[in-house]
C-alpha cells in the first residue's frame, strides 16, 4: 500500500474517532472544545489538500513524462 493511500486511511479512521469522542463528550458534559475541533479538522483538510497536491502533481508530471520519447533532451 502506498504511503499516501495509509495517510488517507489514518485520516478517515481519526476523524471517525475524533466524531465519535466530540459526540460522547457532548453528551456527557453537554458541552464540546470549539477551539480543538476547529484545529483538528483544519489539520486534516490542510493535510488532505497537500495530498491531492502533491497526487494532483505527480500525475501531471506522469502525463507529460509518457508523452516524450526517449530521445528528447528535458
Amino acid at each position: 500500500m502506498r504511503f499516501s493511500k495509509t495517510c488517507v486511511a489514518m485520516m478517515f479512521t481519526s476523524v471517525f474517532v475524533f466524531t465519535v469522542v466530540m459526540i460522547v463528550l457532548f453528551a456527557v458534559y453537554q458541552a464540546v472544545p470549539e477551539p480543538l475541533v476547529l484545529s483538528f479538522f483544519a489539520f486534516w483538510g490542510v493535510e488532505g489538500g497537500a495530498l491531492a497536491w502533491i497526487k494532483n502533481v505527480d500525475t501531471k508530471h506522469k502525463k507529460k513524462k509518457k508523452g516524450r520519447k526517449k530521445d528528447d533532451v528535458i
